[in-house]
């Protein structure tokens, strides 16, 4: 399944899911930059996105079976 991360803080929920084996994150979407840092380390090449508001709109995401969020 596809896994799609909002307010992705360092990923604790997506590392988790991906560890229990119920998919493969597509993409994140996480507004600080040093939390951002920690997200490139551990998926290299997986778009992270800054704002929540532009996804769908002016930014095209893949479509994921399941969305996540780590809302404040």
């Amino acid at each position: 399944m596809k896994i799609g991360s909002l307010f992705s803080g360092i990923g604790g929920l997506e590392r988790g899911l991906e560890m229990a084996g119920v998919g493969h994150v597509v993409w994140q979407c996480e507004q600080n930059p040093a939390a951002q840092a920690v997200l490139r380390r551990h998926w290299p090449g997986l778009p992270v996105y800054d704002d929540v508001r532009q996804l769908g709109k002016e930014v095209h995401v893949e479509a994921p079976d399941i969305i996540v969020g780590g809302f404040p």
